[in-house]
């Protein structure tokens, strides 16, 4: 529905944290290896040296990385790839998604011998201290420091808006027709956008329990997720009112990313799940 705002709310969000002096450079403080850090699964990482080459499955990971001065040391990987970028015998640092497929995991493990960072926020709010952790991991510390009190300073902001927020009631949709949990990334997000999951787990969506609900946002995952147009063909979602007042939010099946624009990602979505009815014509 308001998917270019949105975006452009996250562009905009990124050039000011730059302009801000998020994006640190690196300082003067030497950084003493081997570095330890505790990832968001609980691990202790250490590194003997500065890393020369990691490879990073998480794109907020990436954007942090890349923030703290290491887009030249990091390589990103996708789940076709990851096994054969992180067998390359030079990578000193592997970063993966909290929550990664067991199997790919398993896989990613068992074809590299450097460390493997479990990187993620769960819930969101924690991101500060994934942040910082992450940044120790690779010996920068105070650069991370850095956007991680500007994350909490955002929180501490979007926190503030919430307080005076009524809970949105949201429905989120992946594929196949089905309602996603208050687990998965998307209702995490949601949770951190002052949003209400109506359903505890994934499941059918079943048209019969749509009024009921009183669903007033409905946010559909892509790839996967319905339009507006296609929901507004079903009779039985007529007089749900995220259907009715076209409230219909797309979402990336990832969720949002962990970096430093999160809070102004989860201020847009807290806009977009309480926005005016639009007006049909």
């Amino acid at each position: 529905m308001r998917r270019l705002a949105f975006l452009s709310v996250l562009a905009v969000a990124a050039l000011c944290l730059v302009g801000c002096g998020v994006k640190s450079e690196p300082t003067a403080v030497e950084v003493t290896f081997p570095s330890h850090a505790v990832d968001a699964a609980g691990q202790t990482i250490s590194l003997r040296a500065a890393p020369l080459r990691i490879v990073s499955l998480d794109a907020g990971a990436t954007a942090i990385l890349n923030d703290l001065g290491l887009s030249d040391a990091t390589t990103t990987a996708t789940v076709a790839s990851a096994r054969r970028e992180v067998a390359d015998p030079t990578t000193a640092l592997v970063v993966v998604p909290l929550g990664l497929d067991p199997a790919l995991l398993k896989s990613i493990v068992d074809a590299t011998t450097a460390p493997v960072f479990h990187y993620g926020a769960v819930p969101l709010t924690t991101a500060p201290s994934a942040i910082t952790q992450l940044g120790l991991a690779v010996g920068r510390g105070p650069e991370a420091a850095v956007i991680a009190s500007s994350v909490a300073a955002g929180f501490r902001a979007l926190a503030a808006r919430l307080a005076t927020a009524a809970p949105a009631r949201v429905l989120i949709e992946g594929r196949g027709f089905t309602a996603m949990g208050p687990a998965s990334p998307a209702g995490l997000a949601v949770a951190a956008a002052g949003g209400t999951n109506l359903v505890t787990t994934d499941q059918p969506i079943n048209l019969a329990d749509m009024t009921a609900l009183a669903v007033t946002a409905w946010v559909a995952l892509e790839p996967g997720g319905s339009t507006l147009t296609s929901l507004q063909g079903y009779p039985e979602l007529a007089a749900v009112p995220a259907v009715r007042d076209g409230r219909v939010i797309p979402l990336p099946l990832a969720g949002v990313a962990v970096d430093a624009a999160l809070p102004s990602a989860l201020q847009a979505l807290a806009d977009d799940l309480r926005a005016a009815a639009v007006t049909p014509g």
